[in-house]
């Protein structure tokens, strides 16, 4: 216990002791902090086309990702319509009215498995729609890719702006860049082409 108390009364003494300042060390201070402001600054001005294309570029694929799902769990619901159908039409051929059966009878069963058969049809051909758009290709690429771009510019209408705006700089600067290129070849190619003119007159020139 009176070890305890000592400790305590130690602590207590050394937090009631006053901190000295130094004066010095103030100019310091401000000085490094004005600096982290100015690289925070920096970084922010340069990740802010980045952070544009980060925010795309997550958006799309959460996009894509949910249409994934959705045209996977369509794709599941409309297989077991489809084997379920084909059971029903195939019980309902295994059944034909008899011989000795009315032609009215006849004729009601040829129309129920006409209409069973209609209904097989059209469930394989919305099948086959949904198996399209989960891999089939668009004129810009996946099909479903596309459709989630679609609904991601309907969602986020100012990011997606934000996001052309960056793809249209991106491709006025290779322009540019192809354009400087062009015309340093050029400048090239006419310093050559001097330069062999100003060689053949100094050899014709030095003929006796």
């Amino acid at each position: 216990m009176i070890e305890q108390k000592e400790q305590i009364q130690r602590q207590s003494k050394a937090t009631q002791q006053p901190i000295s300042g130094n004066s010095d060390t103030e100019p310091l201070g401000d000085g490094l902090l004005e600096r982290a402001r100015e690289e925070q600054a920096d970084q922010a001005s340069l990740l802010s086309s980045q952070t544009v294309e980060g925010q795309y570029s997550i958006a799309l694929a959460t996009e894509i990702e949910s249409k994934r799902d959705q045209a996977g769990h369509i794709e599941e619901m409309l297989e077991d319509l489809v084997e379920q159908q084909s059971s029903r039409l195939q019980q309902a051929r295994s059944q034909p009215p008899g011989l000795v059966s009315l032609p009215s009878s006849r004729a009601k069963w040829q129309l129920q498995v006409q209409q069973q058969q209609s209904t097989l049809l059209r469930l394989q051909g919305r099948l086959e729609m949904v198996r399209e758009i989960k891999d089939g290709m668009g004129p810009h690429g996946p099909s479903l890719e596309e459709l989630a771009e679609r609904k991601l510019r309907k969602l986020h209408p100012g990011l997606a702006r934000d996001w052309d705006d960056l793809q249209e700089e991106a491709r006025r600067s290779l322009a540019n860049n192809r354009l400087q290129e062009l015309e340093k070849r050029r400048l090239q190619s006419a310093q050559i082409g001097k330069g062999l003119v100003l060689s053949n007159t100094l050899t014709l020139s030095t003929r006796p």
